[in-house]
């Protein structure tokens, strides 16, 4: 997938293949190795293009675009492609080592890595999101009411073909896939509302208030000045800045918040700068938290609908909100906006970008 997108960023920029100077790409549950340098040289790079695998976890794809701006602004490199790729499909088996003292027996697998030292919490996403609803107040209803909103968003940017500039379709045996799979048709309260609570009758976290997984790739161009010059780049955001930033593993959704508040008062600016926000919707409690916290407008935050319409390939998902947001600044005719992740082991990114006229 990623060596599809980097094939089609080279054709919709006209960009020769010696101009890319590295491709940094964000990976959550893949079989290992450099992903990164693999489809660089699977999409026909030259060998002299190195590749970087990020493992940042679902911010992974945010955090290889600010990777990929400070390599710039640090004079390293030029021209970067920057963003993530997962197939959650093809997850690999992973057992732990007969001498690791986690390790379960022959043929026991786990399903994810250790985020925590066990001490402190090491919870599931299920569990860090059920802690953060209860530690922020947030009940059932409103994370139901967001998901159903976050599908009717996204059916009404479909049916408007507001991402169709941004989706690359794939080639698969049983045909081109063109569009995202999971949307719901007929979204309603009333179908979320009977969907069982997964940790137990007093759990608020649903299959419907929670995202599913997925396969997919995103990817982005950043490039210097000197590079927009070269290759007659029409640029479409400056990245004016982004950071990380670390919370409690067992309140990991709450990653997101600290992140942008972190970026926020570095840059000396406040929430209401921004026009746009896109925060990753693994969960509607990250989203709900967000805009409990900083007291921001629901109608300026994930116009076109979220992960829990799209779905969530992890290492792809920063990347994916990153080109949403670009897309609706364009498509409302504004100008500053925010991505932001909530990480599993307690961590955030946030990135911000100014649309170019």
């Amino acid at each position: 997938m990623a060596a599809h997108l980097i094939g089609g960023l080279l054709c919709k920029y006209n960009l020769p293949g010696d101009s890319i100077d590295e491709v940094v790409l964000g990976n959550a549950v893949g079989p290992g190795g450099n992903l990164a340098r693999l489809s660089l040289l699977e999409a026909g790079l030259p060998f002299s293009v190195p590749g970087m695998t990020v493992d940042f976890q679902c911010g992974s794809g945010l955090k290889t675009i600010n990777i990929a701006a400070n390599l710039i602004n640090s004079g390293q490199r030029n021209l970067v492609i920057a963003g993530g790729t997962e197939s959650t499909s093809l997850e690999p088996n992973r057992q732990y080592n007969s001498k690791d003292r986690r390790y379960r027996g022959e043929g026991v697998f786990y399903k994810r890595a250790q985020f925590s030292p066990y001490s402190i919490g090491d919870p599931d996403m299920i569990e860090g999101a059920e802690n953060t609803a209860k530690y922020c107040g947030i009940g059932r209803k409103s994370m139901d009411t967001w998901s159903v909103e976050s599908h009717k968003k996204a059916l009404k940017a479909r049916s408007k073909n507001k991402l169709k500039d941004i989706i690359l379709g794939v080639k698969t045996d049983k045909g081109i896939v063109s569009q995202d799979e999971n949307i719901r048709r007929h979204p309603s309260l009333k179908l979320m509302e009977r969907a069982a609570p997964i940790l137990g009758r007093n759990g608020t976290i649903t299959a419907g208030n929670a995202c599913l997984t997925n396969d997919g790739a995103a990817l982005t161009v950043i490039a210097s000045e000197k590079a927009v010059q070269k290759y007659k780049l029409k640029p479409e955001a400056l990245w004016i800045g982004g950071d990380s930033a670390g919370v409690d593993p067992n309140l990991f959704p709450l990653g997101a918040i600290a992140a942008s508040k972190k970026l926020l008062e570095s840059l000396n600016l406040n929430i209401n700068s921004m026009d746009l926000i896109e925060i990753n919707e693994a969960f509607a409690v990250k989203v709900l938290a967000f805009l409990k916290y900083f007291n921001f407008p629901g109608d300026r935050v994930n116009v076109f609908g979220g992960a829990l319409a799209y779905g969530h390939p992890y290492g792809a998902s920063g990347a994916v909100i990153m080109l949403h947001l670009l897309e609706a600044l364009k498509d409302r005719n504004e100008k500053m906006g925010m991505a932001a992740v909530g990480v599993a082991g307690g961590l955030g990114v946030s990135t911000i970008i100014e649309r170019c006229d």
